[in-house]
């Protein structure tokens, strides 16, 4: 690492820097990432830090329409039973917080 005596980035700027340059997919492994270290205890910088970058993901892709396919496609991947453990387990954390956010209807 060369020293140019500029802070580091958070990890939200540097999401923040990237998030247009990434096609949704690559946010959307950003995101999970993100999910990661939130609810695990390995942090870059601070979990709030992780938290707002996280908040960044979601919203840009709720907004795109991402998640939405996301949320079928992650059923349709654990469902076909070819997921290995540990992209099973950062898709049951996204099913997980997807169904807190958008919990299901009752009909």
């Amino acid at each position: 690492m060369i020293e140019t005596g500029e802070p580091e980035p958070t990890v939200y700027h540097r999401h923040l820097a990237q998030l247009l340059k990434r096609d949704d997919e690559e946010n959307f492994r950003a995101l999970l990432v993100q999910a990661r270290h939130i609810t695990g205890t390995s942090y870059e910088t601070t979990p709030y830090d992780h938290q707002q970058a996280f908040r960044l993901l979601w919203h840009h892709l709720e907004r795109s329409g991402h998640l939405h396919r996301a949320h079928r496609d992650a059923h349709a991947r654990l469902a076909s039973g070819h997921a290995v453990p540990d992209e099973r387990a950062d898709l049951e954390l996204f099913l997980t917080i997807y169904g807190r956010v958008h919990p299901p209807s009752a009909a």
